[in-house]
């Protein structure tokens, strides 16, 4: 009785302890990796018999090709709410994120390895007019230079877009920029001029909107209730035709120390922007618009110090906000002297 006893318990034990092996188990190298590909057993090409294939082949190319269908109608609805690109965005000024407090632009733009600076470092009395590389993407005076004159090409192109109130006008600026309007901008000492840098500020494009002239007096006894005063320390000559103004200060006590007198000088002299070239409503790759500018040839008394300067755009509801840059630009001059 015992020893059938001990005779089940083995049997048991056994249970669950066993397995077994499927067939191709100790198949190796080669022959294993000619089983994946042709299997003669069961007729499986790469693991999957060819009704396998066919099956999973039919799911994917139906389910792939719902999938592109549901993007292309989604990008048709999406397309279908899209403005004529000759209408503009959809939303514009007030009703845009942007909306009619346009940021304050500046050229020349530095180089690309160093494009979020505003800091223009020259070398006083470089006489070199040949940059570092055909596009100025470098760090000499001429550098400067070139990348302006890049800029400044979009102004020999007389193809002019069209906005509502006809052709849009054409900007010289050799015309009406004076000195600055010239190679090479003062980067460059030639003759009795020495470095001085012009600095070109812009307004930019916002579409459909139409500045108005910002109306102030510095007389008080000219006040009335309509015209306020002009912002302290501010000079905004006036001009013949309505036009955005732009002035520029020294942002702490020791740049406007060093600028005093012929530090900031402003081509044309009426530091204007005129409203003609107003509003701005698109152009084709064939035609041309230009952005009109004002120069600052900035002369710091003392070279080699760093000149912190602040150039405001003023026009009727402006906004001035320093954090954001709203309405105004920032930026560094330095003339170094070795």
């Amino acid at each position: 009785m015992a020893d059938m006893d001990a005779d089940k318990l083995k049997e048991l034990q056994t249970l669950g302890g066993t397995a077994i092996k499927p067939i191709g188990w100790d198949r190796t190298g080669w022959e294993a990796f000619s089983y994946m590909l042709w299997n003669p057993d069961t007729g499986e090409v790469l693991t999957r018999t060819p009704l396998s294939w066919l099956k999973i082949t039919a799911f994917y190319c139906v389910y792939y090709t719902c999938l592109a269908g549901f993007w292309i109608a989604c990008l048709n609805i999406f397309f279908q709410t899209l403005p004529e690109t000759v209408d503009g965005p959809r939303w514009t000024q007030g009703d845009s994120i942007i909306g009619v407090n346009p940021g304050v632009g500046l050229r020349p733009r530095n180089q690309d390895a160093l494009i979020d600076s505003q800091m223009f470092v020259l070398q006083d009395g470089d006489t070199n007019q040949l940059p570092s590389e055909p596009n100025g993407e470098g760090s000499l005076n001429a550098d400067y230079a070139q990348r302006m004159k890049n800029f400044l090409a979009v102004y020999s192109k007389t193809s002019m877009g069209a906005n509502d109130n006809g052709d849009y006008p054409t900007f010289s600026p050799e015309a009406t920029l004076g000195e600055c309007g010239r190679f090479p901008y003062g980067y460059v000492e030639v003759g009795d001029s020495p470095v001085a840098p012009c600095i070109f500020v812009k307004l930019n494009s916002i579409w459909g909107w139409t500045p108005e002239a910002y109306v102030c007096t510095n007389e008080p006894s000219e006040v009335d209730d309509d015209m306020p005063m002009c912002p302290e320390g501010v000079d905004l000559p006036a001009t013949a035709e309505p036009s955005v103004k732009i002035d520029c200060q020294g942002r702490y006590a020791a740049d406007k120390e060093a600028l005093e007198g012929s530090g900031l000088t402003y081509f044309p002299a009426s530091k204007g922007l005129p409203i003609k070239y107003f509003p701005f409503e698109g152009k084709s790759k064939t035609e041309a618009y230009h952005s009109p500018l004002v120069a600052v040839k900035v002369n710091p008394a003392k070279k080699g110090q760093m000149v912190h300067i602040e150039c405001r755009a003023y026009y009727a509801g402006v906004k001035h906000v320093t954090k954001s840059k709203e309405g105004l630009v920032q930026f560094e001059v330095q003339i170094k002297k070795d």
